[in-house]
């Protein structure tokens, strides 16, 4: 049991640190697409919502939900041949779905200025200045790019089977140093600023499917598609893949909310940038745990060891608390500096208002950031019992609760009604997926499970103090805000907080802290085992 725990805390670790790396340079892509000027901004963003929602939809969730589990029973039971032609088949039947939905997707396109004229009474009428057809034209251009990261994602579930996290973790660093290179370099060759980033999202869709395709040939021995649609297991997995797409369909239409409101109140750059930090950790952390145990409790439950599966899950729930609430804390106490650090510099497009406002809306994304986590590790239960209808009713009830959320908040708190309405109604998914849980598996709430989140809690919380008392002495020596001093007002305590909750957690005896620090001693230069 304890070599289990250590394999998957190093498969975390891989995938953690590849994600990290992807997580980084998307962060200086942001920093670049914040300086353009606010229309094109604000139009690249809310056009990318659509291919990415179709991505979320169909990609990482769907693979893990659907092929994941089925490629890892299959391999087990029947063979690595059976496995290499199941995966064949899958991948051209998944593709003809990528492309016809791409198709569909540029078909509604046109549909879009109605839509957005439903939400005048909430939004003040139409109060937007940012142009309606360059916004459509936009979008027409960046549909495709579902198609190629639908065939980049799909080789994620293959390489996940055989324990290959490494390339997709990182592939997403091709997307934005495409992205950023076409900024920087060819911005001035366009029309307007935003057919670089259409560009960019192009080049990099393109690059993506060829690393993914070839360490999907290299590891697992696949990369041609075949057209064997009749294989009993592509049926199957469809016959999974329906309830999936329902249930992140459900999380996707809270997106699509979030992002007309956003557009109609031209708030789309608050919500994106906010957003983007706050996925960060949970990118880097709490995907990587979810990704990590769904090979484990798949195998467990091709046994049918619901034990397994139950002590797996609260593994996967308590190492992520772990991970990302020091993120949670610090998020919170340090919002508005790190806005203003990251994003805001001379000559840019991206203000103090801007940074204020992004950072309002973070501080309720932020205490959600748990609940986003375990979400992702929760679902895993179902998906490796291949149960995928139990997610869609709690999702499903979500998502009506944060539309009637959002149309309760809208008025009252403008912009940022809609990322508190997210993080209550994710709150709400979490509670009904633990429950149900616990029903299926026994009771996840141990007393041991409690005293190591209560101990995390206490830790993260000295962190913030720490951070935040380094942050407002800091502030008091250093009023004027250039960026030399911004810099050490926020490095400062982010380095104060690295070092207290690392110390704090090894005094309070986390398993988790002595788990990681065995990984590093490892990896560091002649150590040994």
């Amino acid at each position: 049991m304890s070599s289990n725990r250590s394999q998957l805390t190093r498969f975390m670790a891989i995938f953690a640190g590849g994600t990290m790396l992807s997580r980084v340079l998307g962060l200086v892509r942001d920093v670049v697409v914040a300086n353009m000027p606010f229309a094109s901004r604000e139009i690249f963003l809310f056009a990318f919502r659509f291919p990415n929602l179709l991505r979320d939809m169909l990609g990482e969730g769907a693979v893990n939900a659907a092929f994941v589990p089925l490629f890892a029973r299959c391999r087990e039971t029947e063979g690595e041949e059976a496995f290499q032609r199941l995966v064949r088949a899958c991948l051209g039947a998944t593709l003809i779905l990528f492309a016809v939905l791409s198709a569909l997707g540029m078909v509604l396109v046109p549909l879009l200025p109605g839509i957005l004229s439903v939400l005048d009474p909430w939004t003040g009428g139409d109060s937007t200045t940012v142009d309606m057809d360059l916004t459509l034209s936009v979008m027409y251009w960046l549909m495709p790019y579902f198609l190629l990261i639908g065939a980049a994602v799909f080789a994620m579930g293959p390489l996940f089977v055989v324990k290959r996290y490494g390339t997709a973790s990182w592939s997403p660093v091709i997307l934005n140093i495409a992205l950023i290179a076409v900024c920087l370099i060819h911005q001035d060759y366009f029309s307007d600023p935003v057919w670089a980033l259409v560009t960019g999202v192009w080049l990099g869709g393109i690059g993506q499917v060829i690393v993914m395709f070839h360490a999907m040939k290299k590891h697992t021995g696949v990369w041609l598609p075949s057209l064997e649609l009749k294989h009993p297991g592509v049926a199957k997995a469809f016959l999974l893949l329906g309830p999936v797409i329902v249930g992140q369909a459900t999380g996707e239409v809270n997106k699509l909310v979030d992002s007309f409101f956003a557009y109609k109140l031209e708030a789309v750059s608050y919500l994106y940038f906010s957003n983007r930090l706050v996925q960060l950790p949970l990118s880097i952390f709490g995907i990587a745990v979810a990704v990590s145990i769904l090979p484990a409790i798949s195998a467990a439950g091709a046994r049918d060891d619901l034990k397994e599966i139950r002590e797996t899950l609260i593994f996967g729930f308590r190492q992520s608390a772990f991970l990302v609430m020091p993120s949670l804390v610090g998020l919170l106490v340090l919002g508005d500096p790190l806005m203003r650090l990251l994003f805001v510099h001379p000559g840019g497009g991206f203000s103090v208002e801007d940074a204020h406002h992004s950072a309002n809306a973070m501080f309720y994304l932020a205490w959600g950031l748990l609940a986003f986590t375990w979400v992702k590790v929760a679902v895993q239960g179902f998906f490796a019992i291949h149960d995928t209808k139990s997610p869609v009713i709690i999702a499903s009830l979500s998502m009506a609760l944060n539309i009637v959320l959002i149309l309760l908040l809208v008025k009252p708190m403008g912009y940022q009604g809609l990322a508190f309405a997210t993080t209550l109604s994710y709150a709400a998914n979490f509670f009904g997926l633990y429950w149900m849980l616990g029903r299926r598996f026994g009771s996840l709430t141990t007393a041991a499970f409690v005293w190591s989140l209560a101990r995390i809690g206490a830790a993260a919380g000295l962190m913030g103090a720490a951070a935040r008392v380094t942050y407002q002495l800091l502030l008091a020596r250093f009023p004027d805000h250039s960026l030399h001093h911004e810099l050490l007002s926020v490095l400062v305590p982010i380095g104060v907080a690295m070092a207290v909750y690392p110390l704090l957690a090894l005094i309070l005896r986390l398993e988790d802290a002595h788990q990681l620090l065995g990984i590093l001693r490892r990896r560091l230069p002649g150590s040994r085992g």
